[in-house]
């Protein structure tokens, strides 16, 4: 079920990332990445060095993104949440 979650948090990430202004280019970057991370956790047995980094990779995304962009800082605290009861 958690996985499910996180499958539709990357979806809504997604619509975030469309919603984005052109010029905000770099938040785009970074968060398609971390998107591909995501998605590589979910397709493949990660080792525990790679959760710490994903986690990270979110908690840095976070930070960035918080004040010009609550709506999406709102879906990556979701993904984090998700993460945490994934055991991640």
């Amino acid at each position: 079920m958690p996985e499910q979650t996180l499958r539709d948090l990357i979806g809504q990430l997604r619509t975030e990332i469309d919603q984005l202004p052109p010029a905000d280019e770099a938040a785009r970057d970074r968060l398609t990445q971390l998107i591909a991370d995501l998605e590589t956790r979910l397709s493949e047995s990660a080792e525990a060095a790679d959760h710490d980094s994903l986690v990270s990779s979110v908690q840095e995304s976070i930070r960035q993104l918080e004040v010009e962009h609550p709506r999406t800082t709102g879906v990556l605290n979701h993904i984090m949440m998700t993460l945490s009861n994934m055991g991640i």
